[in-house]
């Protein structure tokens, strides 16, 4: 949506889809809903890269905590 704030640089702020607070572009991340997994052999890649490379509809804005939070919990997996 359009800021309205102060600050005069800032022209948008994004909402994110876990927590639903506003913050501006500098503090939000684009991310995978589904995880795009990590590249341990040369057998990975194939998958890697279909999921890597997917529709809008695949992606979600996070704020970074949010996403850190994410990250943390799919690596415990």
């Amino acid at each position: 949506r359009s800021y309205k704030g102060t600050n005069k640089r800032q022209k948008f702020e994004y909402q994110c889809n876990l927590c639903k607070k506003w913050f501006p572009e500098k503090m939000i991340n684009v991310d995978h809903i589904i995880p795009v997994g990590t590249l341990t052999c040369a057998e990975d890649l194939p998958s890697f890269v279909e999921r890597l490379f997917c529709e809008e509809n695949g992606l979600q804005v996070l704020c970074e905590k949010c996403h850190t939070a994410k990250t943390e919990q799919q690596k415990t997996k």
